[in-house]
């Protein structure tokens, strides 16, 4: 990812619009055209979290370390931020360049209050204002009634992370862990939902100091161990699928949202080798109910041929 720097042309009103429409822009003399400069990725995180400083009204300080001809740059955790020189509580400047430039050199060293106004990871941008801090400061978010515990509400999800997602709720953006994606395994949660799906999720934890929400999708559903007793029992023969082949044993899925393992000791194999050489995730799977404990969401399990599968006794 990179941006460009534009041969030097003559600033007027609509350049300047330009400049904050397309980002901050390199200072120095420019010989050709077009300079190509690479931009060093940023984590997903640290994304997220300036989206949340947005939303937040957060104010940041930060140390100008650069200018070009549109305004000061300033640096966050890694990013480039971009002040336009219309959002700069001491706007206008001077059109003439050089005394403009002059203006800006002054800031150089010193540190602002800034607010966010826009955040773009597609463009490795960051735009700051000065101007809005005292607007940002006055904020005061006024929480719906039913932002709280055990209410159900309907959300857009934004992003979607190894360890959950985040849903837009209105008011605030809350996360689903990846614990209450579903009752079932959840190898990603990118499996059950993608950014921009329609949601509906139910409220665990709020916390408005931090701005904070925590969803649940499976509680929406009743939780198929507190019936597993009456559907399965010790004994039974039953034909289910491989959830997984670890190196203790497999997970079987024997009903939605239910598993079982295994274990190695069960089985002709001796090391997880001979396992993923044996068997493989999907495939059907004949098994015996040795134990279940529906408290502990665990049930044990023994192999048994395809002949051998029976109706439950």
């Amino acid at each position: 990812m990179g941006h460009y720097v534009p041969a030097y042309c003559p600033p007027c009103e609509r350049y300047w619009q330009a400049l904050l429409e397309e980002g901050p822009l390199s200072a120095g003399e420019i010989e050709e055209a077009w300079e190509w400069i690479e931009v060093p990725a940023i984590d997903l995180e640290v994304w997220d979290e300036a989206r949340e400083l947005q939303r937040r009204h957060a104010v940041l300080n930060l140390s100008i370390d650069s200018y070009n001809r549109g305004g000061l740059i300033a640096h966050w955790k890694g990013i480039e931020c971009f002040v336009p020189a219309s959002h700069l509580i001491a706007y206008p400047f001077p059109a003439d360049p050089e005394a403009r430039e002059g203006c800006f050199a002054q800031y150089l060293g010193k540190t602002l209050r800034l607010c966010l106004i826009e955040v773009e990871p597609s463009r490795n941008r960051i735009l700051l204002s000065e101007r809005q801090v005292a607007e940002c400061e006055l904020e005061e978010p006024e929480w719906p009634d039913w932002l709280c515990v055990g209410t159900t509400c309907k959300g857009t999800v934004t992003s979607v992370r190894p360890f959950g997602a985040f849903v837009d709720i209105g008011p605030l953006e809350g996360m689903v862990h990846i614990s209450e994606i579903s009752w079932g395994r959840v190898r990603h949660p990118q499996d059950f939902v993608k950014p921009g799906h329609e949601v509906e999720c139910k409220i665990l934890n709020v916390d408005l100091d931090h701005r904070r929400v925590g969803l649940s999708l499976k509680r929406l559903c009743p939780n198929p161990w507190t019936s597993v007793a009456e559907r399965l029992g010790p004994g039974d023969k039953v034909r289910g699928s491989i959830a997984s082949v670890e190196r203790f044993g497999i997970f079987v899925e024997l009903l939605e949202g239910i598993e079982g393992l295994l274990h190695i000791s069960e089985l002709n194999a001796s090391c997880e080798e001979e396992l993923l050489c044996s068997y493989a995730t999907g495939d059907p799977i004949a098994v015996r109910i040795l134990d279940i404990v529906p408290r502990d969401h665990r049930i044990a399990l023994a192999l048994v041929g395809p002949e051998e599968l029976n109706a439950r006794a």
